[in-house]
């Protein structure tokens, strides 16, 4: 990887869910390594014998996206009510 993957990769590790977001849609090509990221962080919580769990950036994506097109698709009456 080059320096700026590395710089990019650091920023992601210490960033918050919102700022995890913005960079998972930002760098498309790094995708599978911060969903990777996301799953060893929760195995770590998971290990530690944390109570908390964090569901990853996919899942998270998942709902946020499917939220979206179900209200869009409401909204244009796509969806039956």
């Amino acid at each position: 990887m080059t320096a700026s993957h590395d710089k990019i990769i650091a920023e992601y590790r210490d960033a918050d869910f919102n700022r995890r977001l913005h960079m998972y849609l930002q760098f498309p090509h790094l995708r599978s390594t911060f969903i990777l990221m996301d799953q060893n962080d929760q195995n770590t919580d998971l290990s530690a014998g944390f109570k908390f769990r964090r569901n990853s950036l996919a899942a998270q994506l998942s709902v946020i996206l499917c939220s979206a097109a179900g209200c869009l698709k409401k909204l244009f009456g796509l969806a039956a009510p």
